[in-house]
């Protein structure tokens, strides 16, 4: 699997941890201590079934709000 994302797509698929630390460049751990500290969005992450997903489009409208 790939780790570039679209990063134009919108109402993307769910994303695994692992694809979106893959896109970050860093650990899946990092993402969730990111979660934890506020860095990434809480209501990126999405549970669906028990299974944990992030939503792309949170994702990156985050990041553009930061980089603004």
């Amino acid at each position: 699997m790939t780790a570039e994302l679209n990063k134009s797509a919108t109402n993307q698929r769910p994303r695994t941890k692992k694809e979106i630390a893959a896109y970050f460049s860093v650990s899946e751990r990092t993402i969730d201590r990111w979660l934890l500290e506020g860095t990434l969005p809480r209501d990126a992450k999405v549970v669906i079934g028990g299974v944990v997903r992030f939503n792309m489009d949170v994702l990156e409208r985050h990041m553009r709000e930061r980089s603004e």
